[in-house]
């Protein structure tokens, strides 16, 4: 699978912007929280129906919220990431969420990227993970 923006968070967030002044206060709203996991793609398949967290499979460790999110320019961006003491099996690929409710069955998936990814896929040996975004942005809109 290739890196890839879920369609249905894609079609959540046309159909949430009339009610919104423009793109950049719309779809990701830093306020409600993003977060980030890591996958193991071996368990985890990615399609294009999914919509919520529940349907991931696969994930390791806990969800790490995403520091001073914004969405700049239609360029969404974060702080880098760190996971502490992560075990399990093989990382291959990362999911960003946006909590939108609770409980987190119900977050809604925004991004999977499993290419370009610097270090993965790897295996956890019980130490940190850090992840740090291009400073580009995380993806643009």
């Amino acid at each position: 699978m290739a890196n890839a923006i879920y369609p249905l968070w894609k079609q959540a967030l046309m159909e949430e912007l009339p009610t919104k002044k423009s793109l950049d206060q719309g779809g990701i709203d830093p306020a409600e929280g993003c977060y980030v996991s890591l996958v193991d793609n071996t368990v985890y398949t990615y399609s294009d129906s999914h919509q919520y967290y529940s349907s991931l499979t696969g994930t390791l460790n806990t969800p790490q919220l995403l520091g001073n999110a914004t969405v700049t320019g239609r360029i969404f961006a974060a702080d880098p990431v760190v996971w502490t003491n992560v075990t399990g099996a093989k990382i291959g690929a990362l999911v960003i969420v946006r909590q939108s409710a609770n409980p987190s069955s119900s977050w809604r998936l925004v991004l999977y990227e499993d290419t370009g990814i610097v270090g993965v896929p790897l295996i956890p040996s019980g130490g940190n993970i850090l992840l740090t975004w291009n400073v580009q942005g995380i993806f643009g809109l």
